[in-house]
């Protein structure tokens, strides 16, 4: 899809969504759908105020109008009243489970589940797990209300809703009960990163989240204070301990500090690369190499 404004964008993706959205949910949208391209650090930023200006210049001509709770809607459905009062909120992660379980009428991961939900745009989320935290809401709620909970579990990591009826949920237990488990050749073996054994860590990381987790233990030692996590580049934004005092950075998560080349960043939009291993010898910006600090943290 090729780049549009920001405003047609925010048009287009209201008007699939039928429901009022804040500038957060429909920037996140836009940008995993390739609508807008933003080399800025704080594209959702941008976005609520384009639409702010775009209606108090325009008035009753904007096609956009504000809701409630810092949301916004489209001027065309007060006029049509096409939109019920209803729709006026964001559906959770159980209720974009019902309604997807609801009309797929059988059992899914909470992988497929999370996919169809936002393809449908059920489900507007910036995470960047956002199946792992529907398989945890959906676990959580079947665990604490049990039989009053709308759904059930069946097999490791499927999902069903109790108003189904026995007959499916029997079935699909007997199917789950009926898998013939792996031999021991073919079942897939864990890897782990070099023993540390840091602060009760007994690996290091293997990859980008495993560098965020470690970073989280140990940022304050570096001189860090981390006052926001994004899911878009840079990664999060924090400020660093200097002669001057506490000054505002931007930060990168990587594995490896070459990664950040490989995922074609502009250095000019970040301060430091937090990494497990340095491997950039002429990166233009500061790099941290968490593998070292570590090993300095041990000697001290």
């Amino acid at each position: 899809m090729a780049s549009m404004t920001f405003l047609d964008a925010a048009y287009w993706i209201l008007k699939q969504s039928g429901k009022p959205l804040n500038p957060g949910e429909i920037t996140s949208v836009a940008l995993a759908q390739g609508m807008i391209s933003t080399t800025g650090k704080t594209p959702s930023a941008a976005m609520g105020a384009q639409l702010y200006i775009d209606i108090k210049t325009k008035g009753d001509d904007s096609r956009f109008t504000k809701a409630n709770r810092g949301k916004f809607a489209l001027e065309e459905w007060s006029k049509s009243h096409a939109v019920p009062s209803s729709k006026f909120s964001t559906p959770t992660f159980k209720e974009a489970a019902y309604k997807v379980l609801k009309s797929e009428r059988h059992p899914l991961s909470a992988k497929d589940i999370t996919r169809i939900a936002q393809e449908q745009l059920l489900l507007v989320t910036g995470g960047r797990t956002p199946s792992a935290t529907m398989g945890a809401q959906l676990y959580t709620n079947i665990k604490s209300y049990k039989a009053k909970s709308s759904f059930v579990q069946l097999g490791k990591n499927r999902f069903g809703l109790r108003e189904w009826g026995l007959e499916v949920i029997e079935d699909e237990i007997e199917k789950a009960g009926s898998e013939k488990a792996l031999p021991t050749s073919e079942k897939k073996r864990s890897i782990a990163g070099d023993p540390i054994n840091f602060n009760g860590l007994i690996h290091g990381p293997l990859n980008e989240n495993g560098v965020i987790f470690l970073f989280g233990k140990i940022h304050d030692k570096l001189g860090f204070r981390i006052e926001a996590i994004q899911p878009s580049f840079p990664d999060a934004v924090g400020r660093r301990q200097t002669a001057k005092g506490w000054e505002t950075v931007w930060i990168e998560f990587e594995f490896k500090s070459s990664n950040f080349k490989v995922h074609k960043h502009d250095p000019k939009e970040c301060d430091v690369i937090i990494c497990w291993e340095d491997d950039w010898k002429d990166c233009p910006i500061d790099v941290i190499e968490l593998k070292e600090e570590i090993q300095k943290l041990q000697d001290g």
